[in-house]
């Protein structure tokens, strides 16, 4: 019962976190009108594309790391950083395709 809850749990807030862009992310590329401003918006996603690459890999170096314990429980550790590093990554290409739009 309890791991079907939490599967629930989980697809719910997955299914609300479907983009990489927040409401400001959004407002942005809204308002990015004149030249001026795609720059800045330009600027602005490619910083935000270059700190989700950072931390991929901070958290790919922490996948390749034994973390002690006992096996399962090491292993799974280097899971959840494996998944975070995959996230992470996807959400740098998802800012560096939208600052490449402007």
């Amino acid at each position: 019962m309890k791991k079907t809850l939490a599967t629930i749990l989980f697809s719910l807030i997955l299914a609300g976190n479907i983009s990489a862009f927040t409401d400001l992310d959004n407002l942005l590329i809204a308002e990015a009108t004149t030249p001026d401003l795609k720059k800045i918006a330009k600027d602005y996603f490619n910083k935000k594309a270059k700190d989700h690459k950072e931390l991929a890999e901070k958290y790919k170096s922490l996948a390749g790391q034994s973390h002690g314990g006992k096996a399962t429980a090491d292993a799974a550790e280097k899971d959840k950083y494996k998944k975070l590093a995959d996230h992470c990554d996807k959400e740098a290409a998802a800012y560096k395709a939208q600052a490449d739009k402007f």
